[in-house]
């Protein structure tokens, strides 16, 4: 396996469980936002109520990938007076590993937007830690997503009132689309 194959398979895994970002709200796309509506609302019906618990991941997705091949063999013809003998020999060997690390957190909805504001901080690291321009653009844009953040919840948590569908609905599972 490549390590393309790897990241690619990764990916698609990440798309199939219908992980959606909450990066960046203000910029979402109508697409974006309608995949955030219908997980949080798959999730409020599974769960009964309008602050249910979400999964999120709450820092770097790491992958450690390793695989050996090794080959050996051997081959040998030999003769005697009654009859020739014919001998093969063959070994192969193939291992590959994959290990995929994903901290995960899980927080009511009404809470995701400061975990999600307490990730990005953590992303922004020692840049938070300068007196300058820089820190307080970044700064600003933290707290703005956070708040912004915050008021698509409460809009969602606040519509939570009617009935949900019946059936097997799965939150932040993927669903199978045909095209």
């Amino acid at each position: 396996m490549t390590i393309s194959q790897a990241i690619a398979g990764v990916q698609a895994d990440l798309t199939h469980a219908g992980v959606v970002s909450v990066s960046g709200v203000q910029h979402w796309t109508a697409d974006q936002a309608a995949r955030f509506d219908a997980n949080v609302r798959a999730l409020q019906c599974a769960q009964h109520t309008s602050d249910p618990v979400v999964a999120m991941i709450a820092g770097p997705v790491t992958m450690d990938l390793s695989g050996t091949f090794s080959q050996s063999g051997s081959f040998s013809v030999s003769a005697s007076s009654a009859l020739p003998v014919f001998g093969l020999q063959a070994d192969a060997s193939r291992t590959k590993g994959q290990t995929l690390n994903v901290p995960v957190q899980f927080v009511p909805l009404s809470a995701l937007a400061d975990a999600e504001a307490g990730r990005e901080v953590g992303y922004a690291g020692e840049l938070l830690g300068q007196n300058d321009a820089v820190r307080q653009t970044a700064a600003a844009r933290i707290e703005a997503d956070r708040i912004a953040l915050t008021a698509y919840v409460e809009l969602l948590i606040t519509k939570y009132g009617s009935p949900c569908p019946s059936g097997s609905e799965h939150p932040f599972v993927g669903r199978h689309h045909t095209p």
